[in-house]
């Protein structure tokens, strides 16, 4: 096994790097434009010499671990495990709580895998659904005939109490067990790092309910989970668009004719939290959903969020009776040409005649000059005078949209004063506008109807930008140009 040391001494930071944006080399350096931040001008730059990299514009910086880290969102520990296995070189590191029971639901996983290869009624059940051998295998498929030879798997690997704690095993008052997916199809659910978080159950008979999931546990929470990103998210990256379906077969049968961008929550309504993992991959969300009253609301929903994060909402209702998993199936070509043919949400609502979702749709925007041109768009439109459009923003939009009148450093600083609560901040100090001055008075006095943008607005690593952002905001604060400070970086 190697050292940390050695495996720090083994990893090209421009390899890395360069990996996830452009790099152009600046003498001995490389510079780029930095992804942590709005960035016009390169100003992130990298030391190959000194295996480091810094950001002068928002002055984050650190090795080739913590960039990947930032970039994907992952812990320091999740991206030296990942550069480890890039650069194919063994590290010892020890094993947390959570991480043993993701191996343990990795080797359940497997179990249910095998189980189903011997079990003839859950290959008819696939067989009648006309799920291909690819996507038992891609999705890893599986089926749960008998309790008594699941816990004899556990009980020999030593597995039993420490998989009681996922709540995948019900406890009888005597002591035993019963699995409570028994006599189900299994369908592992992994999150957006590839870990197995939890299981979904579809019974293969006329059992209710339909469809069960594991409970929520320490490994796995629902409102953060979408059902198939794992193995869509390449794809979603490539493409810059993600389909948003409904349920575990929509997704399945979508992958299988090429569609494989797409995703499903679990059972549960679209989260906030759902929008921001999307966010990482994609700038467009096509919906996929039923035409009836509960299609539109789960619309109403996930645009919403979507819309929070900047994210392009396009719209593709199916026709009555079918979703992706029967249409798919019967015809796979009308299928894709009707979501080639989806709609921009707020398009969509202009031929609707829908002024009111399109205006309420449009406080979501957290882009004040998108907003704009929505809002002139629909002033035209509909020739109505664009005072009048905006006068039907509620109360709480309209608050939000001043927040646009913010500097980028003003941002961040309202950000972190929101979220991370410092004490001893005193906004005499601080050269701010006034809408900042008066927003920042509003988050410390516990004012509750506040711009969405504090909670839901993605900065990474806020300590450290928000301690930035207040040094740059300070009155008595010396004068730094990024000249001199490349010029710093390139001493260190």
């Amino acid at each position: 096994m190697q050292s940390l040391k050695d495996l720090m001494s083994k990893i090209d930071i421009v390899d890395v790097i360069g990996s996830y944006i452009d790099l152009k080399r600046s003498g001995s350096n490389y510079m780029a434009r930095c992804p942590f931040h709005p960035d016009d001008t390169p100003s992130l730059s990298v030391s190959p010499s000194k295996g480091i990299w810094k950001c002068f514009g928002c002055g984050v910086g650190g090795d080739a671990v913590k960039f990947v880290a930032m970039y994907e969102g992952i812990s320091y520990r999740e991206a030296l495990i990942k550069l480890a296995e890039k650069y194919r070189i063994p590290i010892k590191l020890k094993t947390t709580k959570d991480e043993k029971i993701f191996l343990i639901m990795e080797e359940v996983a497997n179990f249910y895998h095998q189980q189903l290869k011997g079990n003839e009624r859950a290959k008819e059940y696939l067989k009648f659904r006309k799920v291909p051998s690819a996507m038992v295998e891609r999705f890893m498929l599986g089926f749960s005939p008998s309790t008594e030879k699941l816990l004899e798997f556990l009980s020999t690997r030593g597995y039993l109490n420490e998989y009681e704690k996922t709540g995948n095993l019900y406890k009888y008052k005597d002591g035993s067990y019963r699995d409570i997916f028994l006599e189900r199809l299994i369908i592992p659910i992994r999150d957006a790092k590839g870990r197995l978080v939890g299981f979904g159950g579809r019974t293969i008979s006329d059992a209710q309910p339909k469809y069960i999931n594991s409970p929520e546990s320490s490994v796995f929470k629902k409102a953060s989970v979408l059902f198939g990103l794992w193995q869509a998210k390449d794809y979603i990256r490539e493409k810059q668009v993600a389909y948003l379906v409904e349920g575990y077969f929509d997704v399945i049968r979508m992958h299988s004719i090429g569609l494989k961008q797409t995703v499903a929550p679990l059972g549960t309504a679209f989260t906030q939290e759902h929008a921001g993992l999307l966010s990482r991959y994609a700038k467009r969300v096509i919906l996929v959903f039923d035409g009836d009253e509960a299609g539109k609301k789960a619309v109403r929903t996930a645009a919403s969020h979507l819309l929070s994060y900047g994210i392009e909402v396009f719209v593709c209702y199916l026709p009555e009776g079918e979703d992706p998993d029967s249409m798919g199936e019967r015809d796979p070509k009308a299928l894709e040409n009707l979501i080639n043919g989806a709609k921009n949400l707020f398009d969509l609502l202009i031929e609707e005649d829908n002024l009111k979702e399109y205006v309420y749709f449009a406080g979501f925007l957290q882009d004040g000059i998108l907003k704009h041109e929505l809002l002139t768009k629909l002033s035209r439109a509909k020739n109505i005078p664009i005072d009048s459009i905006y006068s039907m923003l509620p109360k709480k939009t309209q608050k939000k949209e001043s927040s646009h009148g913010l500097s980028y450093y003003e941002k961040v600083f309202l950000i972190g004063l929101y979220r991370l609560k410092p004490k001893d901040v005193d906004l005499r100090l601080l050269n701010l506008s006034p809408e900042a001055m008066l927003l920042a008075e509003e988050i410390l006095s516990g004012e509750e109807d506040l711009p969405d943008f504090l909670q839901n607005e993605r900065i990474p690593n806020l300590e450290e930008a928000f301690r930035f952002a207040l040094e740059n905001l300070k009155i008595e604060k010396k004068s730094v140009s990024l000249r001199s400070l490349r010029k710093r970086f390139s001493e260190l």
